[in-house]
């Protein structure tokens, strides 16, 4: 597992804003239980399906989007290949991008982002030791290839903002073909609710 964590606003306020949120997530569970959401959440992990959470804590809020690596890169191993590692590598750079990935109804900044990738990626300077354990590690590669690891990209988004955020586009479908639809789940200062998203109907309305 790598995590790369990016802070556009390095700031007590985000901090502050992190630390509300470890505190909020805590209830999240007891928050949604009578509704029933918990046994979504906890399902098995399924190609097609994603998950997104949504948090609110006064005009903090965290999105956190957790998706199959094999909707995301096409594949769901360990990248081998030239071409699987710049698959990844642009995949990472497109998780780091909030606006690319969804479009809200008001002004916010962005404060932070915690990305959480699959695998760790041997650095190019390594070539040489890669060529002398070449045998290894195409065994390796065929090994994953056809073992089902169920990998997932998680990442999440701190946001400061103007006011209610009242509407949610999920704008970032076109990025991932396969993904079907996404289990979205929200707890704002005035309620709670659950809805499904998909490429045809992508939209989140929230009463904040």
């Amino acid at each position: 597992m790598k995590t790369i964590s990016i802070t556009w606003k390095n700031s007590q306020k985000a901090l502050r804003a992190s630390s509300t949120f470890l505190k909020v997530s805590t209830f999240v569970g007891l928050n949604l239980a009578g509704m029933g959401i918990n046994a979504v959440h906890a399902a098995p992990h399924t190609h097609g399906e994603g998950k997104l959470q949504i948090l609110q804590a006064g005009s903090e809020w965290q999105f956190v989007l957790q998706l199959p690596a094999a909707d995301v890169l096409g594949f769901e191993y360990a990248p081998f290949t030239a071409s699987e590692k710049k698959r990844y590598e642009e995949t990472q750079k497109v998780f780091q991008r909030f606006d690319d990935i969804f479009t809200l109804s008001n002004t916010c900044e962005l404060l932070d982002t915690t990305l959480e990738s699959p695998w760790e990626i041997a650095d190019e300077h390594d070539e040489h030791d890669e060529h002398d354990e070449h045998d290894e590690h195409e065994s390796e590669h065929e090994g994953h290839a056809h073992r089902n690891t169920h990998s997932d990209f998680r990442v999440a988004y701190l946001l400061s903002c103007q006011g209610p955020v009242k509407r949610i586009e999920m704008t970032g479908f076109p990025h991932w073909p396969s993904l079907q639809h996404v289990n979205a789940i929200w707890v704002t200062n005035k309620g709670q609710g659950a809805l499904e998203i998909t490429p045809s109907q992508p939209t989140l309305l929230i009463s904040s």
